[in-house]
């Protein structure tokens, strides 16, 4: 091997992202452990008894938040994001019985293109179902 060549890659490299596929910020391939740690810290506080102290909520509210960011860890580029995202939306939209189409987002598209339309879908259930009451 000369001093130019490139190595090959290891077992454990993955292979580069195709060219304009955006890497997900935060991605952590420990996530799942993140996840349950943050679940375990989350059923502790909602199985106290009584009313949680300040601080309780604010761990309890921390504990949710970190549930979410460390399934979004998972997570490698934007496009496995959208596209996983993106079935759940359309599921949900069906079977909330709504007819709205999602964007066919290009593969390099940013993390808040993805969650702007995921925004939409949401406030489209929340107004359905608001609706029905």
């Amino acid at each position: 091997m000369t001093s130019t060549s490139i190595p090959p890659l290891m077992a454990h490299d993955k292979a580069p992202h195709a060219p304009g596929v955006r890497p997900m910020e935060g991605y952590d391939p420990d996530w799942f452990e993140r996840l349950e740690r943050a679940k375990a810290t989350r059923l502790e506080l909602t199985a106290k008894p009584g009313a949680l102290t300040a601080n309780e909520r604010r761990a309890l509210f921390d504990a949710r938040r970190e549930e979410v960011d460390a399934f979004n860890a998972q997570f490698q580029t934007v496009p496995e994001y959208r596209t996983f995202h993106f079935a759940r939306a359309r599921q949900l939209l069906e079977d909330e019985g709504i007819d709205m189409e999602l964007p066919d987002l290009p593969e390099d598209c940013t993390r808040e293109d993805v969650d702007r339309y995921l925004g939409f879908v949401f406030d489209a259930v929340e107004v359905t179902n608001g609706e029905t009451f």
